[in-house]
């Protein structure tokens, strides 16, 4: 296989940053980008997925420096996790903005640079709550369900231009996230590096194979 270029996007995160260790481990060339970036180098660039100039910033110099994306991984995310009726219109407002506008702008400057040529990869990362009613969603499980279907649509108006696109359901992931919560246990949830390895397998497909849904959860499923 040729090196590919991806951009992984939350690199910086649990995940991100198992997904960057991971294609690095196996040769390919990956530039990390996150909003938390303070300190850029020629692999490890800021953007702010909300805002439209900065993601185009981004791929500009990612191509720049490390040449045209081939595959785009978006681990983005946060996540509000209360009742409905307790959430505020800022973090209702905050969770769009991150996961489905930030997906969107993400998605549609990854598409408009793979088109021309050839085709490439994307990849989303999603949850079990885009498929599933669960209580204390609310604001998440709706960019969620936003993300699968932004998803099909760019795998159908992909097709004819070699563009793939694949959405990864995900069950619990033990990262910081549970960490505070000790009556969970690690042993139950997958790891990061589950993950990352699942991720590495879509993204070294060849382009005849089209994956548009994987789920991947821990064997007590939906905890």
């Amino acid at each position: 296989m040729s090196t590919r270029n991806v951009i992984v996007i939350g690199g910086t995160g649990d995940i991100g940053r198992a997904v960057v260790h991971k294609l690095r481990a196996e040769g390919l060339r990956v530039v990390c980008a996150a909003s938390d970036v303070t300190t850029e180098t020629a692999d490890c660039l800021h953007v702010d997925v909300t805002r439209e100039d900065s993601v185009m910033a981004l791929f500009k110099r990612a191509e720049a420096e490390s040449g045209p994306v081939e595959v785009m991984v978006n681990c983005a995310g946060v996540g509000v996790f209360t009742p409905l009726h307790e959430t505020s219109l800022e973090d209702w407002q905050r969770t769009l903005d991150v996961n489905l506008t930030g997906t969107f702008l993400c998605a549609r400057e990854a598409f408009r640079r793979m088109k021309p040529r050839g085709g490439g990869r994307i990849i989303h990362i999603g949850s079990v709550s885009d498929h599933l009613t669960l209580p204390m969603n609310g604001a998440y499980a709706a960019t969620k369900h936003g993300v699968r279907g932004l998803t099909g649509v760019l795998n159908e108006e992909g097709k004819a231009f070699g563009i793939r696109a694949t959405l990864l359901s995900l069950g619990a992931v033990y990262t910081a996230f549970w960490k505070s919560r000790p009556e969970f246990s690690p042993a139950d949830m997958l790891a990061v590096e589950d993950v990352a390895q699942c991720i590495w397998e879509i993204a070294i497909k060849p382009p005849n194979v089209r994956i548009d849904e994987m789920r991947l959860v821990p064997p007590q499923g939906v905890l």
